[in-house]
């Protein structure tokens, strides 16, 4: 599907691109490296192919040095035509001049489309034309578009401003690169295949993109992060893929965009000490109680005691505080369970 509304978009973009490629390049301004055939009607002799040097002044026969750059074609021949007519050697002379290479204004079209490289500019061109001139956007690209002009960087989003009247505003006259981004989100962290997976019809969503990396790994946590653009601003979310899981729900299972990124950070981790039959570090599940969290750790041992368990626990100001708990009490990340020795 998406294949066949890159081919549409092209020839809708290529059709519209004919009749203003049909226009005149008398509008076109003259500048360095471009090359001009300059002739005068009934005087042959006055024919010239020249290049457009640096500094834009060209040398023509009988008036010397002629400055064109920064002029278009038209201002061009009125000015030759003057210089040859006040200066005694030619009556009303009809002078034309054609741009047999535009070389002068030349934009960067780079990432991912069907003929990246440097495009001449005949005129000022809007940017659907020239991602038309280089064969629209590959099967990976994406709708996000960075335009640098002069250290300063601008990003347009193709599939909000096509068909409508901010692409003619967005318009190029040369020394720019255009940049089409590849449509890919990256998964990272805990998962079993992390990297970056491009956006296509049948891979959108939260749950495609975990699905793609392999899923979740063992020691991956159930609640992820997620940074995306949304209207233009960058958002940091938690989300509960859990919850998405069993729910079936679409609120948090929202389609991404090129350019998000998704961390599974480790499942949090607590641990267990004492008189139990397996001290060490647990994995906390969701909502887990202290008497799970001592199931974890194999129970008490024939020494030990449910009774007066002692929990370490951080404050917020980060120093430990030592408390009694109850086994129906929840168990939060980086507490440390003291199971004590029975008394009797």
């Amino acid at each position: 599907m998406r294949n066949i509304l890159i081919v549409l978009m092209t020839i809708v973009l290529g059709t519209w691109l004919q009749p203003v490629l049909a226009e005149s390049s008398s509008s076109y301004q003259l500048g360095a490296g471009d090359v001009l055939r300059i002739s005068v009607h009934n005087n042959p002799d006055l024919s010239l192919e020249t290049r457009v040097p640096e500094d834009g002044a060209i040398s023509y026969p009988l008036i010397g040095n002629v400055s064109v750059g920064g002029l278009t074609a038209s201002a061009a021949e009125k000015k030759i035509a003057t210089m040859l007519e006040s200066g005694g050697f030619v009556k009303q002379p009809q002078v034309n001049i054609l741009v047999l290479q535009f070389q002068s204004k030349m934009v960067s079209v780079l990432g991912s489309v069907n003929k990246p490289g440097r495009y001449p500019l005949e005129r000022v061109t809007t940017l659907p034309e020239l991602i038309a001139l280089a064969g629209g956007p590959t099967v990976d690209g994406s709708d996000l578009i960075t335009i640098v002009n002069k250290s300063v960087k601008t990003q347009y989003d193709l599939n909000k401003i096509i068909g409508n009247s901010e692409a003619e505003t967005i318009t190029l006259t040369g020394g720019e690169i255009v940049y089409i981004h590849s449509r890919d989100v990256s998964v990272l962290g805990q998962v079993n295949r992390p990297g970056k997976y491009a956006v296509t019809n049948g891979v959108r969503t939260l749950a495609d993109f975990l699905s793609v990396a392999g899923g979740i790994a063992q020691g991956g946590s159930d609640t992820i992060s997620l940074s995306t653009f949304r209207n233009g601003e960058l958002e940091h979310l938690d989300i509960d893929v859990d919850k998405i899981f069993r729910s079936g729900g679409d609120a948090a299972n929202f389609a991404l965009a090129s350019g998000d990124m998704i961390y599974v950070p480790r499942a949090p981790i607590g641990y267990i000490f004492g008189e139990v039959q397996r001290p060490g570090a647990f994995r906390i599940e969701r909502d887990m109680t202290v008497v799970q969290a001592l199931a974890q750790g194999g129970g008490p041992t024939a020494r030990g005691t449910q009774r007066g368990i002692k929990l370490h626990r951080r404050n917020a100001k980060g120093d430990v505080e030592v408390i009694s708990v109850k086994l129906t009490d929840k168990v939060l990340a980086e507490d440390v369970i003291y199971v004590q020795e029975s008394l009797f």
